[in-house]
């Protein structure tokens, strides 16, 4: 299989990965790149000319790492710049029960489409059956090749904003690549993430980034919720800043030194800074930053109850983000606040193995997992149906 690159835009950095896929579940990565930019908040970029320069650092160094020339990339899309809308739909496939193909599928799927609320300034990035209903009976399964004379199902619509693929697409064209694809960074992250045993029933991923916490509930393949908090790292850090009234570089350092439900007693701290020293007490550290951490996980609670989740129902909850996430206990406090046993578990890799690069290496899995399955399908030895079937796997996620 050819490799794949990936242009993950974060809440804080770009990552550009290039890959291929080893055996069945493997992922080697031939490139990477990391830059730092400004950012986004409530769905617009802080500083274009500072996203530009990142996206063409982060590819600059992938393409040299790998000496290899990216012509495309698939993009990663953030919730904040992305809408989800559920719409079911029912379809008759005849005056006589027969059996299901790939076009009813495809018919259901665009039926489906139409009843779904198209949000202005948005287009179709993907569209993920979340379940099929035939004869009464409920599967994740693709429906073809069962007899029936009507089939439905509730499909889930994923929107990108124009004005997202737009700032994008104008810093790659200068550099002659495109946009291959569209991908919620939430599903590429979920899907890798959480095992599909525990996709059966509803099941929480919390990314909790530099500006934002993206509170997203999965079923099957599918986004089913999801919802953007406006809470993340940075606000920590500027707490620190102006609680302590130090600079904001130095309360950063602060931040990653503080350990939760650690017993600080009376001890105190010295932050020195350019502009000279300032002692200050461990309680006053910990009485800010818990602060922040409680507000924290009483809005992400009430987003997953919001969305439709029982939290007393304990369900699969993963982790996944930096900032916030790499504090010492900052995971044990969370589980504690939100009374769920939530899993952090970053698929190993040789580098970039941290939590914030979750959502690149799950775009990356995602982009391959398709192709293979594309390569599958290509096999098979009904060309037809293999045919109109790699059709709708490349149209559910191509821009």
């Amino acid at each position: 299989m050819k490799p794949a690159a990936i242009l993950d835009i974060g809440s804080s950095k770009v990552v550009c990965l290039l890959g291929s896929a080893v055996q069945t579940d493997g992922i080697v990565v031939h490139g990477a790149g990391v830059a730092p930019y400004d950012g986004f908040s409530d769905g617009e970029f802080l500083d274009r000319q500072s996203l530009h320069t990142a996206v063409v650092d982060a590819i600059s160094k992938a393409e040299a790492e790998s000496c290899m020339r990216i012509r495309d990339v698939a993009l990663t899309v953030p919730s904040c710049f992305a809408k989800l809308s559920l719409a079911d739909a029912t379809i008759t496939l005849g005056s006589r029960p027969r059996r299901a193909e790939g076009a009813d599928v495809d018919r259901l799927i665009s039926h489906s489409l139409k009843r779904a609320k198209m949000p202005e300034g948005y287009v179709l990035m993907h569209s993920t059956p979340v379940f099929f209903l035939v004869d009464g009976i409920s599967s994740t399964e693709v429906p073809i090749g069962l007899v029936t004379d009507e089939l439905s199902g509730l499909i889930s619509h994923m929107f990108v904003k124009e004005d997202y693929i737009k700032a994008i697409s104008d810093t790659l064209d200068e550099i002659g690549v495109e946009i291959s694809m569209c991908i919620s960074s939430s599903l590429g992250e979920a899907v890798m993430l959480i095992p599909e045993t525990e996709r059966v029933r509803p099941a929480v991923l919390i990314d909790v980034g530099y500006y934002h916490t993206d509170v997203c509930i999965i079923e099957s393949a599918a986004l089913t919720g999801m919802a953007t908090l406006p809470i993340g790292g940075y606000h920590f850090t500027n707490d620190l800043s102006f609680g302590l009234d130090v600079p904001f570089e130095i309360a950063e350092q602060a931040k990653r030194r503080y350990v939760f439900s650690l017993d600080y007693k009376d001890r105190t701290e010295v932050l020195r800074s350019e502009k000279g020293s300032k002692r200050v007490s461990f309680s006053a550290i910990s009485m800010i930053v818990e602060a922040r951490a409680d507000e924290l996980c009483t809005m992400i609670r009430e987003a997953i109850e919001d969305l439709g989740v029982n939290v007393r129902a304990r369900p699969a909850a993963y982790l996944s983000g930096g900032g916030f996430l790499m504090m010492r206990g900052a995971l044990d406090f969370m589980k504690k606040s939100l009374h769920l046993t939530i899993k952090r578990d970053m698929p190993f890799t040789p580098r970039l193995s941290s939590p914030n690069y979750c959502s690149a290496f799950g775009a990356l899995n995602f982009v391959l997992r398709a192709g293979g399955a594309e390569e599958e399908l290509l096999k098979q030895d009904e060309p037809e149906q293999g045919s109109r079937l790699l059709k709708k796997v490349k149209e559910f996620f191509t821009k």
